[in-house]
């Protein structure tokens, strides 16, 4: 159901029946809820942001060249309507984003004013990496997390798992390959 909305991109909204428009929004707003409700929080402003959006979207579908870009094309839309909504409502929403980012760092060191642009771009960079992380084998997400997430030694988590200290570095130097290749696939996608 989720990909048939790019279909819309071929065709004039406004000249479709109310039934198809309303098919094509709700596969729309169910593309973009996921991709920014962990973001903010807020449904009713994520809400208005797919809003936003896909009217940006529906005026600027004859901008779209290549069809197959198309999801990449409109999830640069959200990303950018997103963006402006938050710089418009940076105050209003200022929690939410504190929440979410993790700028508890910031604020400690006095920085207020911290980049909303930046910080969405981060965000994201992370989610991709999550996203990387969870496509590795299991034995390589093993490692990478012990390592950098619970900042164990390779003696500990030789200990822990019960290999040799030689064979969790080489592993690790392989997840770490592994997780590169993984990382940079999802961010040149991302990009294009």
């Amino acid at each position: 159901m989720e990909e048939q909305w790019w279909r819309f991109f071929e065709t004039d909204f406004g000249n479709l029946n109310s039934e198809l428009q309303r098919y094509f929004y709700n596969s729309y707003y169910q593309f973009a809820y996921k991709e920014i409700i962990f973001l903010l929080k807020d449904h009713a402003f994520v809400e208005d942001i797919i809003q936003e959006s896909f009217l940006k979207v529906s005026k600027k579908r004859r901008q779209l060249k290549d069809l197959a870009s198309g999801k990449k094309w409109a999830k640069r839309i959200i990303r950018n309507q997103m963006i402006d909504s938050l710089k418009s409502n940076k105050n209003h929403y200022w929690i939410s984003l504190e929440v979410v980012y993790n700028t508890k760092t910031s604020t400690a060191l006095g920085i207020s004013d911290v980049n909303v642009e930046t910080t969405v771009e981060d965000t994201f960079r992370n989610q991709m990496l999550h996203e990387a992380i969870l496509e590795l084998k299991p034995d390589y997400q093993a490692v990478l997390l012990k390592y950098y997430m619970d900042e164990k030694s390779y003696k500990e988590m030789a200990l822990e798992l019960g290999m040799d200290e030689q064979v969790i570095a080489q592993r690790l130097v392989r997840a770490r390959r592994a997780l590169l290749k993984k990382f940079s696939r999802k961010w040149s996608d991302d990009d294009e």
